[in-house]
């Protein structure tokens, strides 16, 4: 009986030790990961990016480029998930820096900016869209250039704020037709969260885009690390059905000049079109590709977008 009490508190201990063990190794992990998101935030904020106040007392993050007195403020809306749009839209946005401004702004969670349990509906984002430009000094009207889902979040702010708003480009964005998309599973991403905690993302190797440079190729591994699977994120997915309805619900036929490019995969002119009535002045163009439109064409959707531009300024 001694023997066995023996061996019962020997495996204990074992157990205990293995424990304080794994608890001091994972405490060691996550200190260890956000003194390295603190060094690589200075380096971001030393290349240009830095934080605007929004709404919802949090801060967005904001990447400006081009001439700080051109006619118009372009305001880039990413799709959802995406944390390098400051980078993304680079090769499309460099011809036109010496005309206009050009404005990437993260919303809560991605990229630079502040994570935030704060549900991410239409409502919140486009109140911290507007508050976070204004807070930084930029000021209407701006240009919209939503990608994917950045789309409804753009028609829902030149519908409620035509006043702000010059134009907008909706780069092969969602359509809203009344009836909103199927949820998006996030228990995944929900665990992804929790170990993101402690770093876990480091370890990912995914491919970045071609035609990034190496302090780009950089610069993108911050920002995609800083922002996986973020709370602010999995919110904005599990409300993604819901902001569509919102935002079909809240459109308002103007005649704000909009421009549409279709790339071809998700969507069928036939599909767009009666989205575009709805919306207003908005001409049709096609532009076919298989992955994200301004980064497979960025020169043909510069020049488009250029062409853009100078009927909004002869307008």
């Amino acid at each position: 009986m001694k023997h066995e009490a023996k061996r019962r508190r020997f495996a204990a201990g074992l157990l205990i030790a293995a424990a304080l063990l794994l608890t001091a190794a994972l405490a060691g992990l996550y200190i260890w990961h956000h003194i390295r998101l603190r060094k690589e935030a200075h380096i971001l904020e030393s290349r240009g990016y830095r934080y605007a106040a929004a709404d919802g007392g949090y801060a967005l993050g904001c990447y400006t480029s081009g001439n700080d007195a051109g006619a118009y403020q372009i305001i880039a809306i990413s799709g959802m998930g995406i944390s390098d749009a400051s980078i993304q839209y680079r090769t499309m946005c460099g011809s036109l820096s010496a005309d206009y401004l050009f404005v990437s702004m993260d919303r809560a969670g991605c990229g630079i900016s502040v994570d935030t349990k704060t549900p991410q509906t239409v409502q919140q984002i486009v109140a911290d869209y507007r508050t976070a430009l204004k807070n930084v000094n930029i000021e209407p009207p701006y240009v919209l250039l939503p990608y994917a889902e950045g789309g409804v979040y753009a028609a829902y702010w030149e519908s409620l704020y035509p006043d702000e708003i010059a134009g907008v480009c909706f780069l092969d964005c969602t359509v809203l037709s009344g009836e909103p998309p199927e949820p998006v599973p996030t228990a995944s991403l929900r665990a992804k969260h929790l170990l993101a905690a402690f770093g876990a993302a480091r370890l990912s190797k995914a491919q970045l885009p071609n035609g990034y440079s190496a302090a780009e190729q950089l610069y993108a591994r911050f920002l995609r690390i800083r922002s996986t699977a973020s709370s602010a994120q999995i919110s904005e997915m599990e409300l993604f059905p819901e902001n569509c309805q919102t935002a079909y619900e809240s459109l308002v036929q103007n005649d704000i000049p909009k421009l549409y490019l279709n790339a071809g995969t998700r969507y069928t002119e036939d599909m767009v079109k009666p989205y575009l009535e709805q919306l207003g002045s908005c001409e049709y163009l096609e532009i076919p590709a298989d992955s994200a439109v301004y980064m497979q064409k960025p020169m043909q959707c510069a020049v488009l977008l250029t062409r853009f531009l100078s009927g909004l300024d002869e307008s």
